[in-house]
């Protein structure tokens, strides 16, 4: 009777030991996971910055405006896609500071929305070398899942050209999230917009290929 006391008195000490270091071991990889996240926003927040002090210098002491402002929004496109691939697969992973990546993920957007612009203005400067596409998806929606993986396949093929934001259709945190749904009307996820143009619904490869490249044959006839 002793015996078997001891062994549950012992299991139980085991479980209690193995829930503390499991909670420990996931606070301190969110400490990482964060810090991580953290350290390429702030890399970015600097380069756009330095975008529009570089952009700045060309306006007035002159230079080539359109190639040297490209090199950095090739590496702007690299910062955002990095920072998004790591809050999506991070915050999956967090129990405890769902906060501090709620918060990171409305500045991500927020990051995107102002990337977003500098590819705008760019391409009216530059004879349009650009295509942004902004992709909305739904959390959990198999659709916009698939969506999602299909863009990134499909966008390998297109290089630089294509430069892919994604937003969250159901994300209230952030007014300008709203504004843009509102001036696009979407309504449904996943929803592609290209070159002002709305596609609702799933697009498959085939399809998506050929209204980029309709696209960018458009671009670069203006």
């Amino acid at each position: 009777m002793k015996n078997r006391k001891r062994i549950l008195l012992e299991s139980l000490f085991l479980t209690v030991l193995i829930f503390l270091v499991a909670i420990l071991l996931n606070h301190a990889l969110d400490y990482f996971r964060i810090d991580s996240i953290v350290g390429v926003m702030n890399v970015h927040e600097i380069d756009s910055e330095s975008f529009a002090v570089e952009r700045f210098f060309i306006d007035v002491f002159g230079g080539e405006k359109c190639d040297i402002l490209s090199e950095r929004i090739v590496k702007l496109k690299e910062e955002i896609r990095k920072v998004g691939e790591d809050l999506s697969s991070y915050s999956r992973f967090s129990f405890f500071r769902r906060k501090d990546f709620d918060y990171l993920k409305r500045k991500y957007f927020l990051l995107e929305l102002k990337f977003f612009s500098l590819v705008k203005e760019l391409n009216s400067e530059c004879g349009k070398p650009y295509l942004p596409v902004l992709f909305f998806y739904e959390i959990g929606d198999k659709a916009s899942i698939s969506q999602g993986f299909i863009l990134q396949d499909v966008g390998k093929g297109f290089g630089d050209e294509l430069v892919v934001l994604s937003l969250d259709k159901d994300y209230e945190d952030e007014p300008l999230i709203r504004l843009i749904k509102e001036y696009y009307n979407v309504t449904k996820a996943p929803t592609i917009i290209i070159n002002n143009e709305k596609f609702e619904g799933l697009l498959y490869s085939n399809e998506l290929k050929g209204i980029l490249l309709k696209a960018l044959r458009e671009n670069g006839e203006k």
